[in-house]
């Protein structure tokens, strides 16, 4: 199976979700890649950050830039049962490629106007990408939600973000958590730590999108 995470616009967690999901993954025991095709590599260098301590469970991560990674993923597909893409946060040439060759298509969005409007041109880039890839599936989540919101705040986001056919909303909220940014400074996941709230919310997506 292979997951993308990615979106249009920047700040919205997907590197942090994409490792933390790549992490769980990999302490289930399963074979999976974490492929970073963003150009900040945040993926990158928390990978190598985890691997400096050797009571952690190693996470395979490879760098793959360029408008081909469509043709490198069948490869990859072929040697891991779960790769997991951290496409960062732009139209790009990387994150349309991985388009067609994942299966799940996952964009996090805050509940904000700012984060909806580019919901429009993630929906048409979906539609373009369909005509190649006709099992994508894209499901578009909130992060990094206040914890404390308006009770109004998520609902009227998610209203928005049925309006597009080409995206199904994900019942999973991830809200901002200190313990997300402090996991990704020692190279961990939150599910590798003593934070409970954060640990059910990452697990409730987890088992979305690995269900």
């Amino acid at each position: 199976m292979i997951i993308l995470i990615g979106g249009e616009k920047g700040g919205t967690g997907k590197s942090t979700i994409a490792t933390n999901l790549a992490a769980m993954q990999a302490i289930q025991g399963n074979d999976v890649l974490l492929v970073d095709t963003d150009k900040q590599a945040t993926a990158t260098y928390w990978a190598i950050t985890r691997d400096e301590n050797e009571s952690l469970i190693h996470v395979p991560c490879v760098r793959k830039t360029g408008g081909k990674i469509h043709r490198e993923l069948a490869d990859m597909r072929m040697k891991f049962k779960v790769i997991i893409i951290d496409a960062g946060g732009q139209d790009s040439v990387e994150l349309r490629s991985a388009m067609l060759g994942a299966d799940k298509f996952y964009v996090p969005v805050r509940p904000s106007q700012f984060d909806a409007w580019t919901l429009e041109n993630i929906n048409q880039m979906v539609e373009d990408a369909s005509m190649y890839n006709e099992g994508l599936r894209t499901f578009v989540f909130l992060n990094l939600v206040s914890p404390h919101p308006r009770a109004s705040e998520i609902e009227e986001a998610r209203k928005y973000i049925l309006e597009y056919p080409n995206l199904i909303l994900s019942e999973s909220v991830i809200r901002d958590r200190i313990i997300f940014r402090k996991a990704a400074k020692e190279g961990v996941s939150v599910y590798e730590m003593d934070d409970m709230k954060a640990k059910a919310e990452i697990e409730s997506l987890y088992k979305e999108v690995f269900s």
